[in-house]
């Protein structure tokens, strides 16, 4: 399934060149007291009189709509300025309170990141190590210049647990939807456990988490990760 994307783009902007392309940032508003039915246009007309100071590439909300605001492959004033400069696309999704309506907004969220991400020829997942797709949390735990650590309290609030939005950037939202989906936790040595999911049938866990837990050094290279996440 693909979802159009409606451009206005705003005027005024700066015009910079990126120092490198890694990333594609996936934010959301952090403010809840606009989540009513027109929180995706005030959003972005918030955006327009503040872009001076703060502005993304795109924004999701009011129903699966996607509408981009800025130019994708040019410096954008999202995630501090440790992450801007590495950054090709950074993506707001609006609130809502409403969960049909986040459901919507979800399902174009995540294929508009899995696309801005193909777009850019890095690799099509969240949070890993190298270049992907980057929650605004991972740029202030990994690269500073920022305090926020969106989006991942807020999906949660809507149902949506972190391995679970990891899983849907991984695969894209329509497989992992068709298949029976189920959280768990893998145990081992009757001691530890690490998060798990169970997706018919088969039981998926983090390979990181997995190393980390065995003490073992996980080692990936740029062209194998290449090879399995770029078009």
């Amino acid at each position: 399934m693909t979802y159009p994307i409606e451009k206005r783009l705003m005027s005024g902007l700066p015009n910079y060149a990126l120092t490198a392309i890694k990333y594609v940032i996936a934010h959301e508003s952090g403010n809840p007291k606009n989540c009513g039915p027109n929180a995706l246009e005030n959003e972005i007309a918030y955006m327009n009189r503040n872009k001076a100071e703060a502005f993304t590439s795109h924004w999701v909300g009011g129903g699966c709509k996607i509408v981009q605001i800025a130019p994708v492959g040019k410096l954008q004033y999202g995630c501090g300025p440790k992450g801007n400069p590495l950054s090709y696309a950074q993506v707001e999704l609006a609130r809502t309170n409403d969960k049909e309506q986040f459901k919507k907004d979800y399902a174009s969220y995540i294929w508009l990141l899995r696309e801005l991400a193909k777009d850019a020829e890095i690799p099509v997942i969240l949070d890993g190590t190298g270049n992907g797709i980057k929650s605004h949390r991972w740029i202030t735990d990994n690269l500073k210049g920022t305090t926020h650590r969106d989006p991942y309290s807020y999906l949660a609030s809507m149902g949506i647990s972190e391995a679970q939005f990891k899983l849907d950037i991984l695969n894209g939202l329509e497989e992992v939807i068709e298949a029976k989906f189920t959280e768990a936790k893998v145990m081992l040595n009757d001691a530890k456990t690490i998060p798990a999911v169970i997706i018919d049938g088969r039981t998926h866990v983090q390979v990181r988490e997995l190393a980390e837990l065995l003490g073992l050094k996980l080692l990936i290279t740029t062209r194998v990760k290449q090879q399995n996440y770029m078009r």
